[in-house]
C-alpha cells in the first residue's frame, strides 16, 4: 500500500497512465472490453425495452428488468472510464456510479437466485402466500442499499473529499465483507441448493428442468467466473507486491471479464428461449417470455399470466 488503503484510489492511480505506456496487450484488452461493453449495452437495452413494453410484469420479470438496467449502467461507466486517463472529477463520478451499478447487479442476482430457490423449496407458500409486491420492494431496497454504499464510499474515500485513510480502510473492509462475505455466499448457496433440489426432482419424477432454472444457474455461473475478478482487483490486488505493469494488465483483464459478465445475461435469455422454437424466425419477445417462464414445457402456453406464469415466478 502506498498513499491510501482504498481500492478506488489505487485504480485511479493506475488509470492515470496512458495506454501507450502499457503496451499492446493492454491496448487490445481495452479495445475488447469497449467492444464488449457496446454489445452488452445493446443487449441489455433490448431486454429493458421488451420488458418495459409489457403492461403486467411478473415478479421474476421485475428482477430481470432491474438487473438489465444495472448491467447497462455498469457497462456504460466501464466504457467511459477506459478512456478517461486521469483521475479527474468526471472519472471519479464514473467510478462511483460503476461501483453503484456493480453492487446493484450483484445484489439483484442474489435476490433472483434466492427467490427462485425459495419457490422450489416452498412451492405452496410461494404461490399462495408470497406478498404481491415483494419483488418490487426488494428491488427498491437493493437499489437504495447500493446507493447508500456508493455515497458512503464517496464521502470517506473520494480524492475530492479528502477522505481519512483509516476511515477509508474501514469502509473498504465493510464493503468487502458485504460483497464477498454475504452477497456472493448467499448466491452460491441458493444456487447449489436449487441445482441439487431440481436434479433430484428430475430424476425422481422424470421432469425436465424449467428454462428459468437454466437461466438462473447460467447467470450465476457466468457472474462467478467473470465478475468476481473485478471485486478481487478492487479490494485485494493493490495489496499484492506486484510490478505496476502487471497490476495494470490484471486490472484490464478484470475490466474485460466484468464486461463479459454484464453482457452475457441477454445472450443467455435468448439462447435458452430459442431452444425448441416453432419456426425459423420468431419475435425476440417470444423468446424472452419462453426463457423466463417458470412452468415446465407444455404447461401454461395458452393461459394468460396470473402472476406466476408466462414470464416466470
Amino acid at each position: 500500500m502506498n498513499e491510501s488503503n482504498n481500492g478506488w484510489n489505487w485504480i485511479s492511480a493506475i488509470n492515470s497512465f496512458t495506454v501507450d505506456k502499457l503496451g499492446t496487450a493492454a491496448e487490445v484488452l481495452s479495445s475488447l472490453a469497449t467492444l464488449t461493453c457496446v454489445c452488452g449495452m445493446m443487449g441489455n437495452g433490448l431486454v429493458v425495452w421488451l420488458l418495459s413494453c409489457r403492461g403486467q410484469r411478473t415478479p421474476f420479470c421485475t428482477y430481470v428488468l432491474h438487473l438489465a438496467v444495472a448491467d447497462f449502467l455498469f457497462l456504460l461507466c466501464t466504457a467511459v472510464t477506459l478512456y478517461l486517463e486521469t483521475p479527474m472529477l468526471a472519472y471519479e463520478v464514473m467510478q462511483r456510479v460503476k461501483f453503484f451499478a456493480y453492487t446493484a447487479s450483484l445484489s439483484l442476482l442474489t435476490a433472483i437466485s434466492t427467490q427462485r430457490c425459495l419457490s422450489v423449496l416452498f412451492p405452496i407458500w410461494y404461490k399462495c402466500h408470497r406478498p404481491q409486491y415483494l419483488s418490487a420492494v426488494v428491488c427498491a431496497l437493493l437499489w437504495a442499499l447500493s446507493l447508500l454504499m456508493s455515497v458512503v464510499a464517496t464521502l470517506f474515500c473520494s480524492e475530492f473529499w479528502l477522505g481519512v485513510e483509516s476511515q477509508c480502510f474501514m469502509v473498504d473492509s465493510v464493503f468487502s465483507f458485504l460483497i464477498m462475505g454475504i452477497f456472493t455466499p448467499v448466491m452460491v448457496l441458493s444456487s447449489v441448493t436449487l441445482f441439487v433440489r431440481v436434479r433430484r426432482s428430475s430424476r425422481q419424477w422424470g421432469r425436465r428442468p424449467t428454462r428459468l432454472y437454466v437461466v438462473v444457474l447460467a447467470s450465476v455461473v457466468v457472474f462467478l467466473i467473470c465478475a468476481l475478478p473485478l471485486s478481487i482487483s478492487w479490494y485485494f490486488l493493490y495489496w499484492l507486491d506486484l510490478p505496476k505493469r502487471q497490476k495494470i494488465l490484471a486490472l484490464h483483464v478484470a475490466y474485460l471479464s466484468s464486461a463479459l459478465s454484464s453482457s452475457a445475461n441477454p445472450v443467455i435469455y435468448f439462447v435458452v428461449g430459442s431452444q425448441g422454437r416453432r419456426g425459423l424466425w420468431e419475435p425476440l419477445g417470444a423468446m424472452l417470455r419462453r426463457a423466463l417462464r417458470e412452468e415446465p414445457e407444455g404447461e401454461g402456453r395458452e393461459t394468460p399470466s396470473t402472476g406466476t406464469n408466462d414470464l416466470g415466478a
